[in-house]
């Protein structure tokens, strides 16, 4: 539980030092520093300026939000629609509860998920890529998933059960590429505008995309055609959709846009909830579920929001960058979570709500995109080049350069493939799936 470092109780309204990471009560720090001018903690010069809000006071109670986000790290206004599928240009009722069986099973599903996946001893996978063999990535190759007349690829997923990836692009399509095969196996025509977002579910079964036209489309493989995609449903909404998240349990997706997020059961593609933050205050970049389920993180600006799914209300808001936050994501094990901006990357301890860690920016890192291995101890950051780092120290191990064939831009997104064997990028000027690492068809 969150407590003030000075009065030892739960603060009423938290702040963070930038300086020590100590966590006060506004109002005892502002005394505090008005009549002493130091950190009561360390003794050190601090003034108002070193330090910095971590929610507000219309969030809800400090004592709830460190519940929750604790519970979900340390294990590991909103409205309701009828379940029929519905659009929000339609003009939907309200009710004011998510349904009691789907609240009920989304806890349910992260007890679960906690109980197979969050271990305090949980090993390191056998051939996951040393150090060294990270130091030793070079550019593997670059691939055209996308036409050239309107280049830019925007997203990207990966599903490693399948070796495939997903991108998204400006040319309004997106494209499914086999990575032992080297070949684009589907590329899925129907969107009009940009992809803004693309996800893989249920190893690959389904993809699910969101675009500047906004709808977001869901595409069923084919069972006639191998690797082939064909889309089975559309969802419309009355704006562009910035972002689409899985849930873990492979039931419910999220999709974001304006200011608001919507949460669809992914078998009917039913509309169950949709929540707005207060006063259509924020337009959200990105969001993404953490890995129990519970907590799902939206991006505006440079504000993290944390959202309670089950509850429909938000819990947490960070200020957490003076520019736009252009991605952000979770460890597989829940502990942390990064956010890149402008400014940088930063990395974040969910249980104690605190930045751990700045990485700062250098000449080929100005940086748009974050990923995590899914063992949690690699880092990979994204914009005029890749850095990578061991979440625990503040020097990459590697940093690489785009290929110089043509011009990429800054890279829109990145991840990593299976056990850190390699990373998977894209840039913003370029139509290309660009492969980086020790990269082998058999890694895949």
């Amino acid at each position: 539980m969150m407590k003030c470092s000075v009065s030892g109780r739960v603060p009423n309204y938290p702040v963070i030092s930038k300086i020590s990471g100590h966590m006060f009560d506004k109002e005892v720090i502002e005394k505090h520093i008005r009549d002493y001018g130091k950190c009561p903690i360390t003794g050190a010069s601090l003034t108002m300026d070193d330090i910095i809000g971590i929610f507000t006071k219309e969030v809800l109670n400090s004592n709830y939000a460190a519940e929750v986000l604790n519970e979900s790290s340390s294990s590991s206004n909103s409205t309701r629609t009828s379940s029929k599928r519905t659009s929000a240009a339609t003009g939907e009722s309200a009710c004011p509860q998510l349904p009691s069986s789907i609240a009920k099973e989304i806890k349910i599903t992260r007890r679960k998920l906690s109980e197979c996946r969050i271990h305090r001893d949980r090993k390191m996978s056998p051939s996951l890529a040393t150090v060294d063999a990270l130091r030793g990535y070079i550019f593997h190759d670059n691939y055209t998933l996308h036409k050239n007349i309107k280049p830019g690829v925007l997203c990207m997923d990966i599903d490693n059960s399948k070796g495939i990836v997903a991108t998204g692009g400006a040319d309004t399509n997106a494209a499914v590429f086999d990575l032992l095969s080297r070949k684009t196996v589907s590329t899925l025509i129907g969107h009009s505008e940009k992809v803004t977002s693309v996800k893989f579910v249920k190893e690959g079964e389904l993809v699910v995309t969101g675009s500047g036209d906004n709808t977001v489309r869901v595409w069923q493989r084919s069972e006639e055609e191998e690797g082939s995609y064909k889309c089975k449903d559309i969802v419309d909404h009355h704006a562009e959709v910035r972002a689409v998240t899985i849930h873990p349990s492979q039931k419910y997706f999220v999709t974001s846009f304006d200011c608001t997020w919507k949460l669809y059961d992914l078998a009917s593609e039913s509309h169950v909830a949709q929540v707005a933050c207060h006063k259509g205050s924020e337009s959200f970049s990105t969001a993404l579920f953490h890995p129990d389920g519970r907590v799902l993180g939206t991006c505006a600006s440079g504000l993290v929001r944390f959202w309670d799914v089950a509850k429909q209300g938000d819990i947490l808001k960070i200020d957490a960058h003076t520019d736009r936050v252009t991605s952000i994501a979770f460890s597989e094990n829940g502990y942390n979570f990064a956010t890149a901006a402008g400014d940088g990357v930063k990395l974040w301890d969910l249980r104690f709500l605190r930045s751990i860690k700045t990485f700062p920016l250098n000449d080929i890192s100005q940086t748009r995109s974050v990923d995590f291995d899914h063992s949690g101890k690699y880092l990979a950051t994204g914009g005029s080049g890749i850095s990578i780092y061991e979440i625990a120290e503040t020097n990459p191990i590697t940093t690489l350069s785009l290929p110089r064939m043509s011009d990429k831009g800054d890279l829109s997104c990145l991840k990593f493939g299976k056990d850190a064997k390699y990373i998977a990028a894209a840039g913003t000027l370029d139509s290309d799936l660009l492969l980086f690492g020790s990269f082998e068809g058999n890694d895949s």
